[in-house]
Order: structure tokens, then sequence, then C-alpha cells
């Protein structure tokens, strides 16, 4: 079965049309015209109801959809040099098709595969309004995120006359423009883009970071939607602004990019930091690339992308132990707002380390996966959950 997913705002019969005659076979068409529900973070699909959201809506009844085609075709809008939130929250709710277990694939975390096959994944875009760069940060996101949710990827190209082109996982064209520098800071607006609206570790970092800096940081948590007008029209006049998100599906959560569709080209000084579970850096390079390009976009002096992983644990360490591991992440900001400036070399030990050598990857093989995937197996139990652990609840 081939399934195509019409995430677009205007949904026309042309393009549906045009991608049917790629396909020998009749397509299923699911046109998602109500808003996805964003992922909450809630982890229920993990711990409490295997393979299952607890979310209710129109992309919950398409699961089934998804998991029992060979190929998936999503049409995708953009917005702001990316995919919008409509397609973002659409990928951020296909983590329920993966097991929180962790193995590793070429030095990094992959998440373990729920069912024993996945479907290509076949992606079509519109390129109005993209530079090149930014067609490319597009492609490369795609084909990671697809890599890691064990799919082939492809993408439909041309116009009128589609062809279907087979992509290929490469490297993220980070680092593609160095940080910049502004005056000390007088004040730092900080947006914290966690998908929960408490308890998160995006949090208890910032509540450590607002400890240190007092007044000089104001802290807007983008769950406030409400909002969102009022610090968009702000956004124009705010001198330095970061955002700062756990990496969510190799990209930001997507009711952060909503916000970020929201904003308008100014000047000033912008950077980003970008907390994981994943312990890599490498992970988040393909949001990195982004956010580079997005700073050109938005006409801002670009002072950098900071990137700490391993924070899964934070919640869990004593407080003394969990002050101690915020503490770099705190002292990035604070030399950010007190000189203007990252330090690089504080930047280039957070990021440590980029992917695990093959000495790291032995002993995880050996004793690592065992001790990691232990921890998951408690919560499932706390929960009363892990006999079902397995389940494959959407395969026909």
């Amino acid at each position: 079965m081939k399934t195509l997913f019409d995430l677009r705002v205007k949904q026309t019969e042309e393009m549906v049309e045009a991608v049917k005659s790629i396909f020998e076979e009749p397509l299923k068409i699911v046109r998602l015209e109500d808003p996805i529900t964003p992922c909450i973070g809630c982890w229920n699909c993990w711990l409490k109801t295997p393979g299952i959201c607890v979310m209710k809506d129109q992309m919950t009844t398409s699961y089934s959809d998804y998991v029992n085609s060979d190929t998936v075709i999503l049409l995708l809008d953009t917005a702001q040099g990316f995919i919008n939130h409509q397609g973002k929250v659409f990928l951020d709710r296909t983590i329920p098709h993966y097991h929180p277990y962790i193995d590793l694939v070429q030095g990094e975390c992959h998440h373990v595969a729920r069912y024993e096959r996945y479907p290509d994944m076949v992606f079509h875009y519109d390129l109005e309004g993209l530079t090149d760069q930014e067609e490319t940060v597009i492609e490369d996101y795609l084909v990671r995120m697809a890599f890691h949710f064990k799919s082939k990827a492809f993408r439909l190209v041309g116009n009128g006359s589609l062809q279907l082109q087979p992509l290929k996982n490469r490297k993220a064209n980070n680092h593609a423009i160095a940080f910049g520098s502004t005056d000390p800071m007088d004040r730092l607006v900080i947006y914290n883009g966690s998908p929960r609206r408490s308890g998160s570790n995006s949090a208890l970092i910032l509540e450590e970071v607002q400890k240190v800096l007092g007044d000089r940081v104001e802290m807007r948590d983008l769950k406030q939607e409400d909002q969102w007008e009022q610090w968009a029209e702000a956004f124009t006049g705010e001198k330095n602004v970061m955002f700062f998100m756990p990496l969510y599906v190799h990209a930001m959560p997507s009711h952060v990019m909503g916000f970020m569709e929201k904003l308008q080209a100014s000047a000033g000084g912008i950077s980003f930091f970008m907390q994981s579970g994943f312990p890599e850096s490498s992970q988040s390079h393909y949001l990195e690339a982004y956010f580079e390009q997005l700073s050109i976009r938005l006409g801002r002096t670009y002072l950098g992308t900071a990137i700490k992983g391993g924070m899964e644990s934070l919640q869990m360490r004593p407080e003394k132990a969990r002050t101690s591991m915020m503490e770099p992440l705190v002292k990035a900001i604070e030399t950010l707002v007190l000189k203007g400036e990252f330090s690089t070399s504080d930047i280039h030990q957070l990021a440590r380390p980029v992917r695990f050598g093959a000495g790291v990857q032995m002993l995880f093989k050996l004793v690592g996966k065992k001790f990691i995937n232990s921890f998951w197996d408690q919560k499932l139990k706390a929960n009363g959950a892990y006999e079902k652990r397995f389940e494959r609840p959407y395969r026909a």
C-alpha cells in the first residue's frame, strides 16, 4: 500500500494528480486538514501505553495507514526557510513507532525499531522563497530523520512533471557561518522551547541561569501561545534574543517552529542553545545548520549555537550532582551576556563527544547497552507496562 499525506495549507488536486502519475499502483490519500496536536513529550507512548499515542486526533487515526504502507508520500509546506510547523508536528508525532531503547549506529545513538519494517519516505516541498542553502538544509534534515526512522528517503523534484530522486544521508552543512559578537548585554530575552509546560530539563537549566544573571535575562515560555503575537511584535525591537530548546526529532519542537514563522527581520543579535538526551552533538548539527540560515533570513547577527548532549539523566541526579551538571551550560550563557559572545573553548567542550569512537562503541555493546536500556525497563515496570513493551498496535 502507498499512502499520500497531504499536509499543505492549500491542498490542490493538481499536485495530487502529479504525484499519482509517478506511482503505478493507486494511492490512498490522507488529507490532514485539521491542525495536528503537537507532541507534548509525555513519553506515555514509550512508558505507559507502548506504541500508542495519548492524543485523539486525525493524526492518531492515520497511524495504521503510515505503519502498513510500503511507501508514504509527504506533501509539505515550508516557512521561514524550513518545513513549516504542521509538517514538523507530523514528524514529531511518529515517535510512538519506535522504542525508547537505544542502539549505536555509526557512532551515534538511534532508537530501536518497534516494527519489523518501515515505509519508504517520499518528500515534496515548494521551493518558492527558499535560498539554495535553505533547500539543502531542508533536504539534509529530512534524509537524516528518515535514516533514523529506518526508512529510505526520496524526493519528488521538478516543475509540472515530477521525478523521483533517491536521497543519501550526509553530514550537515553546519559551521557555515562563524560565531559573531556584540556588546555586553544589558538584557537577553530567552525563549524556552520545551514542549512540556513544567518539569522539563530546559526549565531547570534556565532557572539556574536566572539565579546567576537575575534581571539581565527575561524568560519566555513558548507554550504560552496566547503571548505569541505580543512577543513576535516585540521581537523586532529586542536587541538580543536566544532560543533554548531540547532537540526534537533532529530539529526544533513543532511549536517552536510555529512561533518562528511569525518573526520578522530586524537588527540585533540572535543565539541558540540545544540540549538533548543523545550524548553526541552530531545529532544536533542539522538544526544548527538551519539556525545559521535563519539568522541570515532574520537579518540578525549570528552569535552562535551551543549544543549539549547527555542531559536525559539530569532530573534523576541528586541536587548537588544536578547543579554540577548544569554548571557549564549556565556558564556559557553567562559568558554570552557578560562579554557579548560565546567562549569558543566552552562551546567546543560542551559539544563533546561529536560522535563515539570505536572503543566506546565496543564498550557500549558489551555493557552500556544493557545498562542504558535497563533504565527504560524500570520505568515500564513501574507503570505496569513492561509485558506490553514490544507490542505493535498499529500493524494490520
